[in-house]
């Protein structure tokens, strides 16, 4: 991304919040996965959204309406050091993160707590990316616990959640954003046609996801989230990451993936069998999840909804039921829809967002038939443009 693009997205935020407000955006905390090894270290949508700042420790602080320009948009950084620079590498200097967010007044985080008291004296509100509600919570997001220090420390100050806020904004994406998504699709795409072109019985669900991670890291993405590589019946379980199966020589595989480009993430499901050709069940039960797709991809354009585009597919399964000798609710066999796509996998809107142009959402019908072993879903990656839609 660019620090226009960034800029850009303060500026809308700010205008939002208006100059009796100030808003502070932690980025996400480092995670502990055993004793002192991290996870890999991923920023806060939100903060990178406004900063392009993918690192730790960071802060950001907009108050529009202090008369000093330079004191409009503050970033906080730990910075480096040589013992940060020997352990884990060049961290962001003053210098580096302005060019990098295009904030001009880039401060020691050593500062922040003192400039925080120095804003909550003048200004009668305070935009967290985090919601209010949350104050108190003993899980360690750095939002969280801001929203519980300064409702300690200044019991008088209005906490509102910039949440909602920047939802609206990030859901209408931009031509650089859409650009990094089909980047991400076409990695997406090109990885599981390597995947699925050498699929054969016996392999493990762990040997087909790290071969999927080879592709999509050899064309420089990461996972967008954990693959889901589920064969046989581990199909018909909708998350499932367990990565223990095997295939066989008759049995399906369900692929539910996506490279991430600049953080921002495809999701895109695949159902193949292991031998290439489906037996004459699993080419029925297929052929209904592709007849309902087809139908909600159509439907997609300015002004409906993912719940309305949702009840189209749903009809199109349900009344297919009969021919499979399904019985029951259509929820026990398709209990999930579809969502946002962009920073975040589930990305903001809702199932009852009207769709405008520029927005990114998945299309994907399932079927799940636990007693047969057969799990169908395709998913794929839609734009809503001005005249209806693009999949991408």
């Amino acid at each position: 991304m660019t620090p226009k693009f960034h800029s850009q997205n303060r500026q809308k935020l700010a205008q939002q919040i208006g100059d009796q407000a100030i808003a502070i955006i932690d980025t996400s905390a480092r995670l502990i996965r055993r004793g002192d090894f991290e996870y890999q270290y991923r920023p806060d949508s939100n903060f990178y959204y406004l900063t392009g700042i993918a690192e730790p420790e960071a802060v950001l602080i907009l108050a529009p309406g202090q008369t000093n320009p330079a004191s409009r948009e503050m970033l906080f950084i730990s910075g480096t050091s040589d013992f940060v620079g020997q352990w884990e590498g060049e961290r962001h200097t003053p210098e580096t993160a302005a060019k990098t967010s295009g904030i001009k007044t880039v401060v020691p985080l050593t500062e922040l707590e003192r400039y925080i008291g120095f804003l909550t004296e003048r200004y009668p509100t305070a935009y967290l990316n985090a919601l209010p509600a949350s104050a108190g919570t003993t899980i360690p997001d750095p939002s969280w616990k801001r929203a519980t220090a300064l409702r300690h420390n200044v019991p008088t100050l209005d906490l509102k959640s910039a949440l909602p806020l920047l939802d609206h904004q990030r859901m209408v994406k931009d031509k650089l954003e859409v650009e990094y998504i089909k980047t991400a699709v076409q990695y997406t795409k090109q990885a599981l046609d390597a995947v699925t072109g050498s699929l054969a019985p016996h392999q493990t669900e762990y040997q087909l996801a790290a071969k999927f991670l080879y592709e999509i890291h050899t064309r420089g993405a990461v996972a967008g989230f954990t693959p889901i590589v589920a064969a046989g019946g581990h199909s018909t379980v909708i998350h499932y990451t367990g990565q223990s199966g095997k295939t066989t020589g008759d049995g399906l595989v369900l692929f539910d993936v996506g490279a991430e480009v600049g953080y921002y993430t495809a999701d895109i499901s695949r159902t193949v069998p292991v031998s290439g050709k489906f037996t004459p069940r699993q080419q029925a039960v297929y052929d209904v999840v592709a007849q309902a797709q087809a139908a909600g991809i159509a439907a997609h354009k300015p002004g409906t909804t993912l719940a309305a585009i949702d009840k189209v597919m749903r009809r199109s399964l349900k009344r297919a039921l009969s021919g499979l000798e399904l019985k029951g609710d259509l929820n026990s066999y398709y209990p999930h829809m579809s969502h946002h796509l962009g920073l975040d996998v589930h990305d903001t809107g809702t199932a009852q967002t009207v769709l405008e142009p520029g927005m990114v959402v998945t299309c994907e019908p399932g079927l799940y038939i636990a007693d047969e072993g057969i799990g169908v879903r395709l998913e794929d990656d839609i734009l809503i443009t001005s005249s209806g839609h693009e999949v991408l």
